[in-house]
């Protein structure tokens, strides 16, 4: 395996984890400044139809690579990366797939049952099914690191904001085994018109069981 299909694994081992539930995990203790930030984000990310932005990609802080990012609330998303990466994360509503082109074959779980579905969500909350295990803030970042409540074991999801005013930046995944992925993001163009054939998942071979 290549080195970019292992940096795929590690992020499709964290976007398409679906293992099963165990204990839930104990919430940070939120002060009151946590609080407000977190209904802050809340209502940016609430009011967020569509979004495109460059994306840079590094994993274990070595391999680096870039790509395309695109949102379009609720429930689209994808992550498209430059050649000669052959692979991309399609969010079409109803599943996210992992699709290589190279091998044309796909993966896919029902967007639900991911953390990745809590960025495309139609009402954001910083509860329930997702649970904030640390608010940090410092030099205008705010840092709010989430965990899927029933399966915290699967991993973790840090969204890094501007502080002032409120930006999503960039996000980073921890998988299971302790895989670090940074995604940041540059050129962020709020409120485009996205043509929803970007959320399209080209058919592909599922690999064997």
């Amino acid at each position: 395996m290549t080195i970019a299909r292992l940096i795929a694994a590690a992020l499709a081992a964290f976007l398409l984890a679906a293992g099963p539930a165990v204990a839930a995990v104990q919430p940070a203790q939120l002060t009151a400044q946590d609080q407000a930030d977190l209904r802050r984000v809340e209502q940016y990310l609430g009011g967020l139809t569509t979004v495109q932005a460059d994306f840079v990609q590094t994993t274990n802080n070595t391999d680096l690579y870039r790509g395309h990012f695109y949102l379009k609330r609720p429930g689209k998303m994808r992550l498209e990366y430059e050649p000669p990466i052959s692979f991309m994360y399609i969010a079409d509503g109803t599943w996210l797939t992992y699709y290589d082109a190279e091998l044309n074959q796909r993966k896919d779980v029902p967007l639900g049952s991911t953390i990745a579905d809590f960025i495309t969500r139609a009402n954001v909350k910083l509860s329930g099914d997702v649970t904030v295990t640390k608010v940090t803030r410092g030099n205008n970042l705010l840092s709010v690191q989430l965990v899927q409540t029933d399966k915290p074991d699967d991993g973790s999801l840090t969204l890094n904001f501007t502080a002032t005013p409120i930006l999503l930046q960039s996000w980073v995944a921890v998988d299971p085994q302790g895989t670090v992925t940074q995604v940041d993001l540059t050129g962020i163009r709020p409120g485009v018109e996205l043509d929803n054939k970007l959320f399209i998942v080209p058919r592909g071979r599922r690999p064997s069981r």
